[in-house]
């Protein structure tokens, strides 16, 4: 006799759906290699030992970054030959956790996880302030204005920001501006042209 034909359809295989462990696995298996967040251009190595000499900190000097992201500037801060105490502010707390660890070894340094553009007078007044804010969208025009209420008489303030038609309005005037080479960001993510502000308290 001739076999009879099994006409039932089969049913097709799906593999499960990953879970939340699954993806953890993964990320432990390959080691956390870079932490993404939005509008996250760390600062260039270098460009943060400039805005460091550029500030002149002085012994004793209260200094505050606050956009902190992953450390750039608190790392060239940390290396700064006087002695300062040091504030940094991260949104991410993702970040917080590994700025707090890069910075263990400093007791006068501090990481607070909060929205710099929340704070008011809780973080007190500072010396000298560096800082990398977000670019997009005029965030480095409010986070600039921001900083200034932080900064003591006679403090400076030293910042990066977007080159653009509006950040050129709006903050040129407030102090020394200098134009960053184009492509200065360019290994951390952005091709957005970049100035470099000095402003005195």
């Amino acid at each position: 006799f001739a076999p009879v034909a099994d006409t039932r359809e089969r049913p097709v295989y799906r593999a499960p759906e990953p879970t939340k462990f699954d993806a953890l696995r993964e990320t432990l298996k390959a080691g956390v290699q870079v932490v993404t967040a939005d509008q996250l251009f760390p600062t260039p190595p270098e460009l943060a030992a400039r805005m460091v000499e550029v500030a002149e900190i002085q012994g004793g000097d209260a200094v505050l970054e606050p956009s902190a992201g992953t450390g750039n500037i608190c790392r060239a801060l940390y290396h700064a030959r006087e002695a300062h105490s040091l504030v940094c502010v991260e949104i991410n707390l993702t970040l917080v956790d590994g700025l707090r660890d890069l910075l263990s070894q400093n007791p006068n340094a501090r990481v607070i996880g909060v929205d710099f553009l929340q704070q008011n007078g809780n973080l007190g007044t500072f010396d000298r302030i560096l800082m990398n804010p977000p670019f997009s969208d005029g965030q480095d025009i409010k986070h600039i204005r921001h900083a200034l209420t932080f900064l003591k008489p006679g403090g400076r303030l030293v910042a990066i920001c977007a080159n653009g038609p509006r950040q050129r309005e709006a903050l040129m005037g407030l102090g020394a501006w200098e134009d960053l080479p184009a492509g200065t960001f360019k290994a951390s993510g952005t091709g957005v042209n970049t100035a470099m502000l000095i402003i005195e308290g």
